[in-house]
């Protein structure tokens, strides 16, 4: 079968032919038949600070098939595999939690302390079939297609984010970063309480997709953001709360001054690198709550979300700007690299 794979610790990525596999006790084989390219497929491609950070925390092994955001029909089942059968419809949980430990025992398996990611401890899905634990499968609803299941795991990325920021109704939201998660986010707040979305970026091309979605948009590079943002929320003394999807470490010189007093900051890009913060003068005497975000409730987040997809509450697909089958990978990832929303990997 054809797969997009890495071989080793360095640059780049190959479209080889493997076998297609076995599934082991308690995995199932997926028929893949769409899959998205995430950033942390960017960051192994360009083996960069964060790809090998993250490589090394959980544990890779090479060679290894990329991608962890699909869609597909499950076609074996393996030794003991009772609550998924032929031809249920799934997408993929990144998060395979250990279901021992403190965390996965109380209801915080998305961040279990003996946790596996897929697609970088195990092979992943961007290949014509791909194996994965049954527990970490989601079956989708009949009426959600595959390309709109591959994006149910960056959806519930950004469906996690605003649920852990409490937007109230009337709330002011800042998405900082209009990468894939950004303009979900912008998505998932426009259906939901916020009264106003700003989104903020450096792309003018990411900025043109988050302004079709509905968000007011703001560039650093060419004006003052934080003059902007305080403008728009003068009433206020800032916004209420800041998503920081884009994980650049120089968005924490400016992102505590788009936040008013008692506001809210939910983290959710991880920076390559240490970001010094200044905790008396950005947190404690503006009263800041701060929540960090590793992924998705398994499975509060996943129900919520693909109940907004199904009642067309949101369009997940209108933040898909590129398309390739597995055989233009090199093209796709270069493209990812240039400019893009989010690019999936479609059987076609």
């Amino acid at each position: 079968m054809k797969a997009i794979v890495k071989t080793g610790p360095e640059p780049g990525i190959e479209r080889e032919d493997i076998p297609i596999p076995d599934p082991g006790a308690g995995e199932v084989l997926i028929k893949i038949e769409a899959a998205a390219i995430c950033g942390t497929d960017m960051h192994y491609y360009h083996w960069n600070q964060a790809g090998q950070g993250f490589a090394s925390k959980f544990n890779v092994k090479w060679p290894l098939v990329l991608g962890h955001e699909c869609g597909g029909t499950i076609v074996k089942v393996g030794e003991g595999v009772v609550d998924r059968k032929v031809g249920d419809r799934v997408a993929v949980e990144t998060h395979i939690p250990c279901g021992k430990c403190f965390n996965c025992q109380n209801g915080m398996a998305h961040n279990c302390s003996d946790m596996a990611i897929y697609g970088t401890s195990t092979n992943g899905c961007f290949a014509e079939y791909a194996l994965a634990p049954s527990k970490v499968t989601f079956v989708i609803p009949e009426e959600m297609s595959f390309e709109e299941a591959a994006l149910l795991e960056p959806a519930g990325v950004a469906m996690r984010a605003v649920e852990e920021a409490c937007v109230q109704p009337g709330d002011t939201v800042v998405v900082n970063g209009c990468g894939p998660i950004g303009l979900l986010a912008v998505l998932i707040l426009k259906a939901g309480n916020a009264a106003r979305v700003i989104a903020a970026d450096l792309d003018d091309y990411r900025l043109n997709l988050a302004e079709k979605l509905g968000a007011i948009t703001v560039n650093p590079m060419k004006e003052n953001a934080v003059e902007r943002i305080k403008l728009l929320t003068r009433e206020r003394g800032g916004a209420d709360i800041v998503l920081e999807t884009s994980g650049a470490v120089p968005a924490y010189k400016t992102i505590f001054d788009f936040i008013r007093l008692e506001g809210r900051l939910i983290t959710v890009g991880h920076p390559g690198g240490e970001v010094p913060i200044d905790v008396a003068g950005n947190i404690n005497t503006k009263g800041l709550s701060v929540k960090g975000i590793f992924g998705r409730r398994i499975w509060e987040t996943w129900w919520n979300v693909s109940s907004l997809i199904t009642a067309k509450k949101i369009n997940v697909m209108d933040v898909v700007t590129h398309k390739f089958t597995l055989d233009e990978c090199q093209q796709a990832f270069e493209q990812s690299a240039k400019g893009s929303g989010k690019i999936l990997f479609v059987n076609r």
